[in-house]
């Protein structure tokens, strides 16, 4: 079929891509004519694995097309997907202006083959229905919802083998027309559950709230386990196993991040208020977030007897999860800016967003970005580990002789206990005890 995609930010490019390599004829829409430009040469404005060779084999076979005229619908008009941003308002509403500027836009064009415009940005519940209503009555066009369910670091996987395609439609009719478009991700079992756009929209915010409720519950749990002496790793499995709960995204660690789980919290608190709804359980989840990475800053603090100006601190990891440049809401970052404050000196090392860091203000003369993981700790007075990439777990742990204090904060839970004692490390993680081990003078905290 041929498709057209608005937007080629993150769910736009991975979605078009991803749509060319499985046969559609795929135009994506971009009004920014430099960021087209840097895509046509090979040159992403994000990290993500595989998505560069999908967007190549793409151009170079002629099945992905990119341009700043949306006037060429005409020629790509199967279905339109919108897949523009939807920041966060200062109240922390969704901003679905771009949604309706792309839409208005969309509508503008004199098509009479278009019959439908699918939204993939994700838009609180009910705003389908209500752009159909206020913008698409003039003319005999579906407003479709079909959020994404793509995770940075694993978003082509996602999107080639989903574990489910929400379509939320009122036109049935329409069920096999999305059924072929979707047929190259749905032939192992059916995947696709249709339903009404307000279900779809609000099963997009239902899934990563609990998913971060899951997260925000192990931490705060880890924080009970480090007073008692429990060990939350063993917890976690005893928990996990049973299958009515579930291992994934039961980590405890410094906190989620990224540019779903935050905003989309946010933004499902400030619709439920419209309704006249307190989402208390969703607030909490939001605090506990939110206070986490002061966690590891505390536990660096007690080490010290908050004595923490003029140290040096190293820190690996910047992005707010393994295999992607992204830093929004990246627990690191509030750790850097605490540390800041505190008077640190820190020296910086992340295997992707470095060149992301360089732009953020949090970067001055004292912020120091290192080569590797090894040359951060030379002189240092300790480490914060504030992303769980691959490389960190695999590092030579006689690199931290060059460290003027063996001193490790780890808030990926990354080493075995045993392990770093073995080592004589002062080692601090999350919810795991590490107490009354006698290391030259010093005896260590609980972590």
């Amino acid at each position: 079929m041929k498709l057209t995609v608005v937007g080629s930010g993150y769910v736009g490019l991975v979605t078009a891509a991803c749509f060319s390599f499985a046969g559609h004829d795929v135009l994506c829409v971009e009004k920014d004519k430099k960021k087209i430009s840097s895509i046509k040469k090979g040159n992403l404005p994000f990290y993500e694995p595989n998505l560069e060779n999908l967007v190549k084999e793409g151009i170079k076979n002629g099945r992905l097309i990119f341009s700043t005229d949306l006037s060429l619908i005409n020629e790509f008009s199967e279905s339109v997907f919108i897949c523009v941003g939807t920041p966060s308002n200062p109240d922390g509403s969704a901003n679905i202006n771009y949604v309706k500027k792309s839409l208005k836009q969309i509508l503008l064009i004199d098509n009479s083959k278009l019959e439908d415009i699918v939204i993939k940005s994700t838009v609180p519940p009910g705003t389908a229905d209500r752009l159909s209503s206020e913008i698409c009555e003039k003319r005999n066009i579906d407003l479709v919802s079909c959020p994404e369910f793509l995770r940075e670091g694993s978003a082509v996987q996602d999107f080639l083998k989903p574990q489910r395609i929400i379509l939320g439609l009122h036109n049935q009719r329409k069920r096999d027309k999305f059924r072929s478009i979707f047929s190259p991700f749905n032939r192992k079992q059916d995947r696709i559950l249709f339903m009404d756009p307000v279900s779809a929209e609000l099963t997009k915010y239902a899934s990563n709230a609990m998913l971060a409720t899951k997260i925000s519950f192990i931490n705060e749990l880890s924080r009970y386990s480090d007073l008692k002496g429990a060990n939350i790793e063993k917890v976690r499995m005893g928990m996990g196993l049973d299958s009515r709960i579930g291992l994934e995204y039961l980590y405890p660690g410094c906190g989620f991040g990224g540019s779903c789980f935050p905003k989309d919290i946010d933004a499902l608190i400030s619709s439920a208020k419209e309704a006249n709804l307190n989402l208390d359980l969703i607030k909490a989840v939001k605090k506990i977030n939110q206070s986490q990475p002061d966690y590891l800053i505390d536990k660096l603090s007690d080490h010290y007897d908050n004595q923490l100006n003029g140290k040096t601190i190293s820190l690996w990891g910047l992005s707010f999860k393994p295999n992607t440049d992204d830093m929004r809401s990246a627990p690191a970052l509030k750790v850097i800016s605490k540390l800041l404050d505190l008077g640190c000196f820190l020296q910086i090392y992340d295997p992707k967003a470095m060149e992301n860091f360089k732009n953020s203000p949090l970067h001055t003369p004292n912020t120091l970005l290192c080569n590797s993981a090894s040359e951060t700790l030379e002189g240092s007075d300790g480490l914060v580990i504030c992303t769980e990439w691959r490389e960190f777990f695999q590092i030579d742990l006689n690199v931290f002789q060059r460290m003027k204090s063996k001193v490790v904060i780890d808030g990926r839970n990354i080493y075995p206990l045993e392990t770093m004692k073995e080592n004589d490390i002062i080692y601090y993680s999350i919810g795991r005890p590490f107490t009354n081990i006698k290391q030259g003078n010093i005896e260590l905290k609980a972590s």
